[in-house]
């Protein structure tokens, strides 16, 4: 689910900034002719941002305790009986766009590319992007503004030092539980019968 959200985002910003920048740069060969891609890490413990592009981080994730149902499991009607699944858990990822060039410059036309996109698109569903995925009911980017210490643990943590960025909220991801949960009872209700060898 989350790869979805992740990818999905990335397309959208990925097709208004080719549209606004036309021939203007060369990408990458690697990349498809991609701007904006997901960090690729071959080094778990050295991060290395590949420049000419947009490489967006998910960087956090929370659960969005408003919507959170007290209960252990919810009740389900289902034709005559009742099953129990868990309640839905939503969850807020935070992702960092980093525009990496060369030319500072370029960094930050990037960067103001990226905020005047979410600026303009702020939700996504079914309405606008018939593409984002079934299991998506809609997303909301809400634009992140860390304190100057916050944002030195963010870049310590990933030990690079500071460049051009921005952080988005995007809310919710919503992780339904479809299997379902039998009770402890039936379980300990179920008889095991031995079979003859």
């Amino acid at each position: 689910m989350i790869d979805h959200v992740v990818s999905f985002l990335q397309e959208k910003l990925d097709t208004y900034i080719k549209i606004k920048i036309g021939d203007q740069l060369t990408f990458a060969e690697n990349e498809g002719n991609r701007v904006v891609t997901l960090l690729e890490n071959k080094n778990a413990k050295e991060i290395q941002l590949k420049e000419g592009i947009i490489t967006t981080l998910l960087i956090n994730l929370e659960e969005e305790y408003t919507f959170r149902s007290g209960a252990a499991y919810e009740r389900m009607p289902n034709g005559g009986r009742v099953d129990q699944k868990n309640p839905n858990l939503y969850l807020n990822l935070y992702l960092l766009f980093v525009p990496y060039f060369n030319n500072y410059s370029y960094s930050l036309k990037f960067l103001s590319l990226i905020i005047k996109y979410f600026q303009s698109h702020r939700l996504f569903d079914h309405h606008n992007s018939p593409e984002l995925h079934p299991e998506i009911e809609k997303l909301t980017m809400e634009l992140v503004n860390l304190p100057f210490t916050e944002q030195r643990e963010v870049w310590a943590g990933l030990g690079l030092p500071y460049l051009p960025s921005v952080i988005y909220k995007v809310r919710m991801v919503v992780f339904t539980d479809t299997d379902t949960v039998e009770s402890v009872s039936n379980i300990t209700e179920k008889k095991v019968v031995p079979t003859n060898v």
